[in-house]
């Protein structure tokens, strides 16, 4: 495998995703790399690493690592980048079909906007953790939502370390911090993988949307309001569908052997 390696820049609503194209020539990177390339001070700085491959059975295949080098199931706004990307290379054309590690998603493209389908497992769970009336969902990772009236000021890096390891969630959770608004809803993430809270998420958009329509009653399509920007949320077709922006920031070269090792 080469030393020197092509790579994109995307961001989604804030997430922000190191993006390679490996069609012709098979990609691997170890866990350490990955932390490597993510690193903010020494590598490229993101919130993941996506690598765009061909797959039998959809247009590509999505394979998602976290920044802290786990591989990750599914990422919403990582899906979204890597569509548009795919777009960008000529591997796709506006709508089509891409398969991650938890199934075969659907996409379509509208000028800067993309919309993936998300596959949601199982239905919202009633949780009394950390307090009573949250809501426990898996939208191709886990999510645990807690409600807020004040979500701007919830100290929320100390609350998603205590739930990611928390006995309740055995596989670790992504935590969300949902405050009910007039027209939409203002959330905040800590993403597992990451280990902090991100500007946006993506599944966790689908997460405190699903939320929101059955707790607060909020009519599909549902805005979401991130740090990083604003996601929306729609059921249609018995399909949940994320949409929101994703944007080449810049591209470049790496050399693997001038990343900075701890």
């Amino acid at each position: 495998m080469n030393e020197t390696f092509e790579f994109y820049k995307y961001v989604g609503a804030g997430n922000d995703f190191i993006i390679f194209e490996s069609w012709d020539e098979e990609l691997e990177f170890s866990p350490e790399q990955i932390v490597d390339l993510c690193d903010r001070r020494f590598g490229i700085g993101a919130d993941g690493v996506l690598i765009l491959t061909p797959d039998s059975s959809a247009d590509f295949k999505m394979m998602y690592y976290n920044a802290d080098g786990s591989r990750g199931e599914m990422c919403g706004n990582g899906a979204r980048c890597l569509v548009s990307f795919a777009n960008h290379m000529q591997r796709v054309k506006t709508s089509g079909t891409f398969s991650a590690d938890d199934g075969i998603h659907q996409f379509k493209i509208q000028d800067d906007l993309v919309d993936v389908e998300i596959i949601v497992n199982g239905e919202l769970l009633d949780w009394d953790i950390p307090k009573r009336g949250c809501g426990f969902i898996d939208t191709g990772v886990p999510h645990l939502i807690v409600p807020s009236v004040d979500s701007e000021t919830e100290n929320l890096d100390p609350l998603g370390r205590e739930m990611n390891s928390h006995e309740a969630h055995p596989q670790g959770t992504n935590v969300n911090i949902v405050e009910k608004l007039s027209k939409f809803v203002r959330v905040r993430t800590w993403e597992r993988g990451v280990n902090m809270e991100t500007l946006a998420c993506g599944t966790g958009a689908a997460a405190s949307a699903i939320f929101a329509h059955l707790k607060w009653g909020f009519e599909w399509p549902i805005k979401l309001a991130f740090p990083g920007g604003d996601l929306e949320v729609d059921h249609r077709g018995n399909q949940y569908w994320l949409n929101g922006p994703a944007q080449l920031v810049f591209k470049g070269h790496l050399s693997l052997s001038k990343l900075h090792r701890k």
